[in-house]
């Protein structure tokens, strides 16, 4: 994926590769929209350091729902301490 074709795809490789040297690819990043686990610093980055609108828009373009990524947020905030305000407001209008 490229950021022309997907908005967002950047802003998540960059905050995943500044918070570990671990790599990831599109099919890791995919799979933690969907909730699918992940490493620990990559669940963290992706939802504490990537904003919702990005996080919406890639998960969009694979056909994952709002509601699959607050889901796969709501796994990770408890798993692996991830936080985002926007991510938290979300889920309250969801539910």
């Amino acid at each position: 994926m490229d950021e022309t074709v997907v908005p967002g795809m950047l802003a998540i490789r960059h905050a995943v590769e500044n918070a570990s040297q671990e790599p990831i690819t599109d099919a890791g990043i995919m799979a933690i929209l969907r909730g699918g686990g992940g490493v620990p610093s990559h669940l963290r980055a992706v939802f504490g350091d990537v904003s919702l609108a990005s996080i919406l828009n890639v998960g969009a373009s694979a056909g994952i729902s709002r509601r699959t990524i607050l889901d796969a947020y709501r796994t990770a905030r408890d798993s692996v301490a991830a936080a985002n305000p926007d991510l938290d407001a979300a889920l309250k209008e969801d539910w």
